[in-house]
């Protein structure tokens, strides 16, 4: 292809990006009297157009008087408040070690509707499964025992979870302190495969090749491919499982040269499956990527306020994480703000 049609190309698929509309929305959530949300680290849609949102409490109560609620949430479509469950005491220790996580950090929700939670500070080395009530279905890894880029049956602070429910295998970021993807069946814990950066071992990469840490969302396609979040070197790795392993495709570069804590966040797809969407908490961006060239189209800013209008620096509106809801808005976790949401108004 010449340089001309590869312009055409570009441009064609510019104008065919989806289209947001400015404007902010914040939904609304109704606590109940006297209880508060701390940090919000993960918003995910429920079956039934609720929300499931990880938050991070305290020790202490907020400003007003308020205790906080724990740390899994659920609401309505109306934005009421369902029930809530979580933290230290919620779940039974192993060998006398607590297994809820210190440092809280991701939520998924599966096909099945059940809950999947993760911790990212040293220590927090298990994956938890939950269902819908709060009841603990499996742990896969142990907290407090760390497993490196080898073992198949403990973890090194993982981060998020993709939960295949027909064929009952579940892949796992691994994590803050490895450089994997990591699959277990979902039902008896039993490892299936892992792969490390391009497909390859991951103890068999030097740090130059490698996953950086933390390898921060693993997530499935439209097209059934198994994409790859490598946070801090601001890039998403495509890859199609093959038996035993994944085998490499391609990847793309996110907001190149970004430092802090990196560009390539979370990963999202818009409805109709042609694009990929990526949080940039560093930059507070979200950008567009066109899955059939693999190609950056632009972003669209997270936040509505940019640097200078307030006094704060960028990182205080950190987009942690976010989803795709059933009519194709973008819900965000900004840390320090809240949930958001970007309105989507299709693909124009």
């Amino acid at each position: 292809m010449n340089a001309s049609a590869q312009n055409q190309t570009r441009l064609a698929a510019k104008a065919a990006r989806p289209r947001f509309n400015p404007v902010f929305d914040v939904p609304t959530l109704k606590l109940p009297t006297g209880k508060a949300l701390g940090s919000v680290l993960a918003v995910v849609p429920a079956a039934d157009g609720g929300l499931w949102i990880l938050h991070q409490p305290t020790v202490q109560p907020d400003v007003r008087g308020s205790t906080w609620l724990p740390s899994v949430v659920r609401f309505d479509s109306g934005g009421n408040f369902v029930t809530a469950w979580g933290g230290p005491d919620h779940i039974p220790p192993a060998n006398g070690v607590c297994q809820w996580p210190d440092g809280l950090e991701g939520l998924e929700v599966d096909g099945d509707g059940n809950l999947w939670v993760f911790g990212y500070k040293p220590g927090d080395d298990a994956v938890l499964k939950f269902s819908p009530a709060g009841e603990l279905l499996l742990r896969l890894g142990q907290r407090g025992v760390p497993g490196n880029d080898d073992s198949r049956t403990h973890l090194g602070r993982p981060t998020s979870a993709y939960h295949n429910t027909a064929t009952r295998e579940v892949f796992i970021s691994d994590g803050y302190a490895n450089h994997r993807v990591i699959a277990f069946n979902s039902d008896s814990g039993e490892f299936t495969r892992m792969w490390g950066a391009y497909g390859k071992q991951p103890s068999a990469l030097d740090a130059a090749e490698g996953f950086g840490n933390p390898v921060h969302k693993v997530a499935a396609g439209p097209d059934g491919r198994i994409y790859v979040a490598d946070r801090i070197k601001n890039r998403v790795q495509e890859f199609e499982l093959v038996s035993g392993g994944a085998r490499f495709l391609r990847e793309v570069i996110i907001a190149p040269g970004t430092m802090l804590f990196g560009s390539a966040f979370d990963i999202g797809f818009a409805p109709g499956g042609g694009f990929m969407y990526v949080a940039d908490g560093s930059n507070r961006r979200i950008w567009i990527v066109e899955l059939t060239n693999f190609a950056v189209l632009g972003w669209v800013a997270g936040l509505e306020d940019v640097e200078g209008d307030i006094n704060l620096p960028t990182h205080y509106g950190l987009i942690h994480r976010f989803s795709v809801d059933r009519h194709g808005n973008l819900l965000l976790a900004c840390v320090a703000r809240g949930v958001k949401k970007l309105i989507f108004q299709g693909i124009r």
